[in-house]
C-alpha cells in the first residue's frame, strides 16, 4: 500500500510540473515581423532615374529575415541590409523602371516562416516615370453644367465644372468654359486649384445656347468636358421690361445769383435693375449729362451742376433710358420752371 501511494504521489508531481512548464512553452510561439518607414523615392522621374525602395524590418523574437522584398507591378525585387542588424535594420533596393504609372508594396518573411506585408492589402500608387520629361498624369473634368437650364435675358447663369489633377504640385494653367464659341475664364469657387469646383457667371441674350469646358493642366495637357461635342443650354427668352421711374426732383438752391452753382437732382429707380443708358437733364432745351451721386446705378440719386445767366425764364425736364427699351420723361409733358437767377 505504501508503494502504491508513493507511485501515485510521483505521478501527481510530474503532472504538476508539466502544468507549470506549459505557459513557458506557449511563450515560445513565433511572432510575425514588423515593417515600418516603407517608401519609394522619388515618386516621379524619367527612364534614367534611379528609384530607391526603403523599409525598416524588425522582429520581436530576434529572427533574421529569410527575405525582404519590394514588389513593383507585382514583380519582386530583393532588398539588402544597409543599416543596423539583420533582425532590426533598414533594407533598400535601387531600381530603374520603364515609363508609365506604377504601384508597389513590401513583403518580408522571417526564418521561421512568419510573414508581413505593407500595405496589408492592395498597393501604393507610384512611381510615375516619363520617357524624357516627368510623367504627366492626365487631369479630368466632371460635373459640368449650368444653373439654370431655362430663364430670361435678365437672369444670371452660373456655369460650373469640377477639375481634378493628381499631380497636385502643378496647378492648372487655365480652366475655361466656351459659350457659343466665346472663351471665358473660370474662377476657383471651392476646394484647391487641383481639386476643386470652378465657376463662371454671366447674363445671356434671348436665344438657345451651347457650351463645353476646356482646361490646360500644369504640364500643358489639354482636357475637355464632354470629351466630344458640346452641351446644350440654357434656353433664354426675352423678358418683360419695366420702364424706369423718376421722382423727387430738386434744384438746390431754387433762387440765387449768377455766381451760384445750381444742382439739379433726380431719383432714378428701375424694377429690373437696369442701369440707365441715357441720363439727361434738358435745361433751356440744352441736354446735360447727369452722374450718379448716391445709391446704386439702378436705384440712386443723379445730379448735374451748373451756373446760369440772370433771368426768371429758365426751365428744365429729365429724360432717362434703361438700355432695354424703357424710356421715362419727367414731367411727361412740358417743363419745370427755375431757378430764379438774380444779380
Amino acid at each position: 500500500m505504501h508503494r502504491k501511494h508513493y507511485a501515485f504521489m510521483v505521478t501527481l508531481g510530474l503532472v504538476a510540473a508539466v502544468a507549470l512548464l506549459t505557459p513557458s512553452l506557449a511563450a515560445q510561439e513565433n511572432h510575425k515581423p514588423c515593417l515600418r518607414q516603407a517608401t519609394v523615392r522619388p515618386m516621379e522621374g524619367v527612364a534614367r532615374t534611379t528609384f530607391v525602395a526603403t523599409v525598416e524590418y524588425s522582429d520581436i523574437d530576434g529572427d533574421v529575415p529569410a527575405k525582404v522584398e519590394v514588389f513593383i507591378d507585382n514583380t519582386a525585387y530583393s532588398m539588402r541590409l544597409i543599416k543596423g542588424r539583420a533582425e532590426n535594420g533598414r533594407y533598400h533596393a535601387r531600381l530603374t523602371l520603364p515609363p508609365g504609372e506604377h504601384s508597389y508594396y513590401f513583403y518580408a518573411e522571417d526564418a521561421r516562416g512568419m510573414s508581413e506585408r505593407y500595405p496589408r492589402y492592395g498597393a501604393k500608387h507610384g512611381p510615375y516615370v516619363g520617357k524624357r520629361k516627368p510623367y504627366n498624369r492626365p487631369a479630368f473634368l466632371t460635373e459640368g453644367g449650368v444653373h439654370f437650364d431655362h430663364g430670361t435675358d435678365k437672369n444670371i447663369y452660373t456655369f460650373s465644372v469640377y477639375y481634378r489633377d493628381r499631380d497636385e504640385y502643378r496647378p492648372p494653367r487655365a480652366v475655361r468654359v466656351v459659350i457659343d464659341g466665346i472663351i471665358h475664364n473660370m474662377k476657383l469657387h471651392k476646394g484647391n486649384p487641383n481639386n476643386g469646383s470652378y465657376l463662371y457667371e454671366t447674363v445671356l441674350p434671348a436665344a438657345p445656347h451651347a457650351y463645353y469646358f476646356v482646361a490646360t493642366d500644369g504640364d500643358g495637357g489639354c482636357i475637355t468636358h464632354p470629351h466630344h461635342g458640346f452641351l446644350r443650354g440654357p434656353e433664354v427668352v426675352k423678358s418683360f421690361n419695366n420702364p424706369p421711374h423718376l421722382g423727387d426732383k430738386k434744384i438746390i438752391p431754387p433762387i440765387g445769383n449768377y455766381r451760384t452753382k445750381y444742382a439739379y437732382t433726380i431719383h432714378y429707380r428701375d424694377k429690373d435693375f437696369d442701369v440707365p443708358s441715357i441720363a439727361l437733364v434738358y435745361i433751356d432745351d440744352i441736354p446735360q449729362m447727369m452722374k450718379l451721386a448716391a445709391g446704386k446705378p439702378y436705384s440712386g440719386l443723379y445730379i448735374f451742376r451748373t451756373r446760369h445767366h440772370v433771368g426768371y425764364n429758365h426751365d428744365y425736364y429729365f429724360y432717362f433710358e434703361d438700355g432695354s427699351g424703357g424710356v421715362c420723361r419727367y414731367p411727361d409733358r412740358g417743363s419745370f420752371h427755375g431757378p430764379v437767377v438774380t444779380r
